[in-house]
């Protein structure tokens, strides 16, 4: 097994953040992101991935700028990815806007493959995010189980599809009401019931109690309780600022890579 090295208090020194770029055939440009590598990393193994998504007004370098993410994935063989989705709410948008949702789905994880050790999609592979990237893992993960088995939201931003005026992304009320449907996380959470079980990513939910969108996160929790959709919902003290989205990515990341089969590390000398 290969150890993490630690600093003078034992605790893992973060990992290196690296930067890449790909060309997106659904944005017609160069896209950007951000990643890391376990230590040891082997490309001869194959190792399980997590991509984290970032919220609205950020890029791909919120998560490892203003979280101790860089630290607390060092302890795991996981490469984490993060990519720049812009203010695109990870959605292919109304009216031939921006189709943010290919980026993610089918451009950027074809590059990942082609460019990183992986295990195959469906196994090791989970998708989270804060916010704005909350709403789009969940989202994905819905619709892409044969990608993502795992999807974990902090804070998510879940009902901005239901907004009464017309939004830059999700349309018009009413001439793209198909699309907000479509979209809407209670629509789809309902269309995955109709699918296998194992069919139907496991979910991880938090947000913090002081946050704005508590009540919205309570009403997706509560409604997924009541079709009988299993996840698991934690409230935790805090605002929708990085320090709660710091303790609560630390606080699932355990469960997440034991779901996701990622090996935790020893520190050195052990």
């Amino acid at each position: 097994m290969t150890h993490y090295p630690v600093d003078t208090a034992g605790r893992p020194v973060p990992l290196p953040v690296q930067t890449g770029g790909y060309f997106s055939q659904a944005l017609d440009r160069e896209q950007p992101y951000s990643y890391l590598l376990p230590y040891g990393y082997d490309p001869a193994r194959a190792y399980p991935l997590l991509i984290l998504l970032h919220g609205w007004s950020s890029d791909h370098q919120g998560w490892t700028k203003y979280s101790r993410l860089a630290r607390y994935v060092a302890a795991y063989d996981l490469i984490v990815v993060c990519p720049d989705g812009g203010d695109g709410w990870y959605t292919n948008a109304a009216n031939e806007g921006e189709r943010r949702e290919d980026d993610i789905t089918q451009d950027f994880i074809s590059h990942l493959r082609s460019t990183f050790s992986l295990v195959p999609p469906g196994r090791g592979w989970g998708i989270g995010g804060l916010s704005m990237g909350g709403y789009g893992a969940v989202k994905i993960a819905l619709k892409y189980p044969h990608l993502f088995p795992v999807a974990v939201s902090h804070s998510g931003a879940f009902e901005r599809m239901q907004t009464s005026k017309v939004h830059p992304v999700f349309g018009d009320p009413e001439a793209d009401r198909a699309l907000r449907q479509r979209e809407n996380l209670v629509w789809l959470v309902e269309q995955a019931l109709c699918r296998w079980p194992t069919e139907r990513p496991r979910l991880y939910l938090d947000c913090g109690t002081e946050d704005p969108l508590l009540e919205s996160n309570r009403r997706f929790a509560d409604h997924l309780n009541f079709v009988g959709y299993p996840c698991v919902y934690r409230e935790l003290p805090g605002q929708h600022t990085w320090p709660y989205w710091d303790r609560a990515f630390k606080t699932v990341l355990p469960e997440l890579a034991q779901t996701l089969g990622a090996t935790a590390k020893l520190p050195e000398g052990r």
